[in-house]
């Protein structure tokens, strides 16, 4: 088969290694000149040393990500376990908890028991205990998260100074407001993935590494390539650049955000159309910085991920000390990379600065994702969707990785054994 894949984030990349490893002939359309998974990377000098970091940073554990660690095994990436250490605090004020363990709120010895403390670790508990129970009964497969949490009477302070800090900055990667329409069961059960004994990894070479290997072998890759019109022909799939370039394919994989799926989309159907319009983003401001004024208040106080509450406690940051995100840099300066910040860095301090987009999750996506199963299920099919949008979950790597695997398996290209049939 002759194979197209618009976008090379790593769903598209997923798919481009699937076919290209079962002997298919691979085009992928980027519109930038480096892979999109790579392409918000960055290299600059410090203290006389090149450096060069994800942006944003990537961690992973084998719970909630099993089919993105089985996609690195099988590409040879190595991984490194990271420095778990947290903090929470709200701005300006000193920490109000250090935890050492990822997600998991175990207090450090001689930390005093405050009333906000035992608030949290008695809800953190409540919910250990009955998450796993909740899910197994279906009772709030309908429930909003916000309608969970105040149906179980957890304390505002569990909620906002600890719970909706982690999602916001740190998993979901979104507003409260968007927080609050989640689906309760998916929240339920990412936590429950999260608070489990697997470390957090990284991988030891970076994203570079990673696209490099899905890449390799691939020989048709058109860079800094914009697609302007995706048309259905008797003789397959044409697909129309902005360079005049067109081609025609047996089949064509969007792995582009969904939101922009209808710019290049010529005809598309009103069955396609609803689906593509159910996912909502939001816009997720990151920084590169050395801003002291984003991180705990006193130094000895850093941790490696620092989630930073406003003083309202209507939003929260994630501040993460890229010296132990990459414990080789061999510099004295911080770098530090801050997600959705409160405030912003003082510009003599910005090394860079990026607005990325999360896929929104509520009802409204839930029904687009069964528009998006309905459409794949068609015997005809010849344009395909995947990305992090189009998989169960919240959207992150895996539901990338799951969504490729799901667009190679129905064209019935034999997956690798390691993969988890139960998730594809």
């Amino acid at each position: 088969m002759k194979i197209g894949i618009i976008g090379s984030g790593i769903a598209g990349l997923s798919a481009a290694w699937l076919f290209n490893r079962a002997g298919h002939g691979v085009t992928l359309f980027e519109k930038h000149h480096t892979l999109g998974m790579d392409a918000h990377s960055m290299t600059f000098e410090q203290e006389g040393i090149a450096l060069r970091t994800d942006v944003p940073p990537r961690i992973f554990n084998v719970t909630q990500w099993p089919n993105l660690l089985n996609l690195y095994r099988e590409l040879g990436v190595a991984c490194d376990p990271i420095d778990p250490s947290q903090s929470f605090s709200l701005l300006g004020q000193p920490n109000f908890l250090n935890v050492d363990v990822a997600y998991q709120p175990q207090l450090p010895e001689g930390l005093e028991i405050t009333e906000q403390l035992n608030q949290i670790m008695n809800d953190v508990a409540r919910f250990a205990l009955g998450a796993p129970q909740d899910l197994a009964d279906g009772l709030f497969v309908q429930k909003t998260l916000a309608d969970y949490l105040q149906d179980h009477n957890y304390s505002q302070t569990f909620i906002y100074d600890f719970l909706y800090p982690i999602l916001a900055s740190t998993v979901c990667t979104c507003s409260y407001d968007c927080l609050n329409a989640y689906p309760a069961p998916v929240i339920l059960q990412t936590l429950l993935n999260l608070f489990g004994s697997q470390p957090l990894l990284r991988t030891k070479y970076g994203t570079q590494d990673v696209v490099k290997r899905l890449s390799r072998g691939i020989d048709d890759i058109r860079y800094g390539t914009t697609v302007c019109a995706v048309n259905l022909t008797p003789d397959g799939v044409r697909v129309e650049t902005t360079k005049g370039q067109a081609d025609i394919f047996d089949h064509l994989i969007v792995a582009t955000q969904a939101n922009q799926a209808q710019n290049f989309l010529s005809n598309p159907s009103e069955a396609e159309c609803n689906m593509l319009d159910a996912f909502n983003y939001e816009d997720v401001p990151v920084f590169v910085h050395q801003d002291p004024a984003l991180m705990p208040v006193k130094y000895k106080d850093w941790a490696h991920i620092n989630l930073i509450i406003a003083q309202d406690r209507s939003a929260a940051m994630c501040c993460v000390w890229m010296n132990r995100f990459n414990p080789d840099w061999q510099i004295d300066q911080p770098i530090i990379q801050t997600i959705n910040p409160v405030i912003e860095p003082q510009p003599d301090t910005i090394l860079a600065g990026y607005n990325l987009q999360r896929p929104v999750v509520n009802k409204q996506s839930l029904a687009g994702l069964e528009l998006l199963k309905q459409l794949h299920q068609h015997a005809d099919r010849r344009i395909w969707f995947c990305g992090s949008y189009a998989a169960e979950g919240v959207p992150l790597l895996e539901s990338a990785v799951v969504s490729s695997l799901r667009v190679a398996n129905r064209l019935s290209i034999q997956l690798p054994d390691t993969f988890l049939p139960d998730n594809i």
